[in-house]
């Protein structure tokens, strides 16, 4: 008998007990078994030869090149050397795990799914998704075989550990799951990171249509950054601890929102950056994050920031050569600089310039200064709250420029900061108005003026400053 023969006499005989096994079963089982995955080492993906889930021993990788689950990664390769089941739901992950374009994988946790509840990456192996990944319910660190812990990062970030990377995938779902102590610093290895092209920013070759929702992300070299990404959507998750960015949307990152997150306890809570456009910041609240609550960085445009809740941060939202944003209904509380900051850098060149930027509708409070424009132009501010500012309300330096219109004023100082520039301050559309000069003594009673028949324009240098009430 030919082999050829022999072969199709058992997966028919196979087949045969299966269904015959399923015969006898009741229904709920019949159903749960036929619709449990059953993939073998030798079964093939498609008609490439493939195996379906396969070990590569010279690059130390796990491919899966079909429709699989991380159960099924654990019944194929069958060898605790390379995917340990420590119990519990723990497994310890000695190899890189690589799912491949056009294929779907999954982690959950879930009764029905794997049973899996905290994988631990050992080493410097990671999680590489080209194709389609869904996490649910399960917890990822590195892990440090020898000494049974988790791996921290130093300063620098130059300790080699675990990381998740999503190359150019699409459809990826992560769900009420856990990421820590991921990452370090190496392109495409800081920690979660989603790939794409590093020039054009076309969309091309880049990861899109991604849900992040219900996830926390803490101690990670970096807890998200993307690079060409689209169609983003990160929802409902807790960012703490993370040591350099919490969300880091970059070069050419697009059609992203980022909703109702608690991103507290980092160097930057969100910072979006490199010719990102159609980003959403919504609902976030944003808290103790040292530097930056929320930045806009190098000509981030058509934008919004509306309805965070920002508080105790360097300068709460940064608006850095980045034109042609909206950010309103924010509230500010606790920034030891600045609630709102246009800023341009002092020197060129330039990504792009801080200029007709729409700023309104926002309340800071216990703060500095309220709104500062740095070597910024055009810039529009209207009817925002201030309440326990200790410097000024509105502080311009470096040549720079605002129209505030629409405003109630209430002992509004107005300053010019820093060395001595030419700064231009212009009130519009806000009723009529009395100007009192802080350095004149003599000025007692003010000058009135009726912006809505013509705007106040003033120029500050050399430390001038004007006191404005409605």
């Amino acid at each position: 008998m030919s082999s050829l023969k022999r072969t199709s006499i058992i997966i028919t005989t196979a087949a045969s007990l299966l269904f015959l096994l399923v015969g006898i079963m009741p229904y709920q089982q019949q159903q749960q078994l036929l619709q449990q995955p059953h993939y073998f080492n030798t079964a093939e993906a498609g008609g490439g030869g493939e195996a379906c889930i396969d070990y590569e021993a010279e690059e130390n990788t796990i491919a899966i090149n079909c429709d699989a689950s991380f159960l099924d990664v654990v019944q194929t390769i069958n060898d605790p050397d390379i995917v340990e089941n420590t119990g519990n739901g723990e497994y310890v992950l000695n190899a890189n795990l690589e799912v491949a374009d056009g294929v779907t994988f999954e982690m959950t946790s879930s009764s029905g799914g794997d049973g899996l509840q905290y994988l631990k990456i050992a080493s410097e192996n990671g999680i590489i998704v080209y194709g389609k990944i869904l996490i649910d319910g399960v917890k990822i660190t590195s892990w440090d075989a020898s000494s049974n812990e988790i791996v921290q990062q130093n300063s620098d970030g130059s300790i080699r550990r675990a990381y998740i990377q999503f190359d150019a995938s699409e459809g990826s779902e992560i769900i009420n799951s856990e990421f820590a102590y991921l990452g370090y610093q190496e392109l495409g290895k800081r920690g979660f990171d989603l790939w794409g092209p590093d020039a054009s920013y076309s969309g091309e070759g880049s990861s899109h249509d991604m849900v992040i929702r219900g996830s926390t992300f803490h101690d990670m070299w970096f807890a998200f950054y993307s690079r060409g990404a689209y169609n983003i959507t990160v929802d409902g998750n807790e960012y703490y601890n993370n040591i350099k960015y919490a969300l880091d949307p970059h070069s050419g990152t697009r059609d992203m929102t980022i909703t109702n997150n608690w991103l507290h306890h980092n160097p930057i809570g969100a910072i979006c950056s490199d010719r990102c456009s159609n980003i959403l910041i919504e609902g976030n609240r944003v808290e103790h994050n040292t530097d930056h609550g929320i930045y806009f960085s190098r000509n981030m445009y058509d934008s919004i920031v509306r309805d965070n809740y920002v508080l105790n941060t360097t300068s709460g939202i940064t608006v850095s050569e980045s034109p042609n944003n909206q950010i309103y209904n924010n509230t500010i509380e606790g920034a030891t600089s600045q609630g709102i900051r246009l800023f341009n850098p002092p020197e060129p060149p330039y990504d792009g310039l801080t200029e007709n930027n729409l700023v309104y509708d926002n309340t800071i409070s216990n703060s500095e200064n309220g709104i500062a424009a740095t070597r910024s132009h055009d810039n529009i501010l209207e009817n925002n709250t201030f309440s326990n500012i200790q410097s000024s309300q509105y502080s311009l330096s470096g040549d720079s420029s605002i129209t505030i219109r629409g405003q109630h004023f209430d002992n509004a100082l107005i300053a010019q900061g820093g060395s001595a520039t030419e700064n231009v301050v212009e009130i519009a559309d806000s009723g009529i108005i009395e100007v009192n000069d802080p350095a004149d003594d003599d000025d007692e009673e003010g000058i009135y003026f009726n912006t809505d028949d013509t705007p106040y324009r003033k120029i500050l240098s050399n430390g001038d400053s004007i006191l404005i009430n409605s």
